[in-house]
């Protein structure tokens, strides 16, 4: 019985760890944040235009979806990175900002309508989402996703790419 007992407790610390690591830009239900599959529910879809020629027919493109706080981390990542199929890089901003030292096309964003029309889902928190959707060379979004931490992660959006 002290067994079974110490294991549902270690679940139920485990449980209870999980909860307190999520964050208010994280997606209410977890099954759709990162969940690292192309083409997932409606996929994929027309990639609404950004900026003017972006997304670029015959190029891939990858949108980030930021708060004005993240775009100088944001920035400083992105800058000097080679990503496969070397993608045309968007920045969407929720809000006003500054420069960006990336090669990169920064858009204001202030309603978050553009990451609405992506299709992301909006955070536990409210506001804004964080995340990015990477749209293939025939200008589709095959993955989109909340993801807060993306500066600390572009690794994850190199396996995207080279699976789209």
């Amino acid at each position: 019985m002290s067994t079974w007992l110490a294991v549902a407790g270690g679940l139920g610390l485990l449980l209870v760890l999980a909860a307190a690591a999520k964050g208010p830009l994280d997606d209410a239900d977890p099954a759709y944040q990162r969940p690292g599959i192309l083409d997932l529910g409606e996929l994929p879809v027309p990639a609404p235009t950004v900026a003017q020629g972006l997304p670029a027919p015959g190029r891939a493109a990858v949108v980030f979806f930021v708060r004005p706080d993240q775009l100088k981390p944001l920035c400083d990542a992105l800058q000097g990175i080679e990503l496969h199929r070397q993608p045309d890089l968007a920045v969407v901003v929720a809000g006003s900002f500054g420069p960006c030292n990336a090669e990169a096309t920064v858009v204001a964003d202030p309603h978050a309508r553009l990451a609405d029309s992506y299709g992301l889902r909006a955070p536990q928190g409210g506001g804004a989402p964080a995340g990015y959707a990477v749209v293939d060379g025939v200008g589709m979004i095959r993955y989109r996703t909340l993801d807060p931490e993306v500066t600390d992660l572009l690794d994850e959006v190199e396996t995207i790419l080279r699976a789209t």
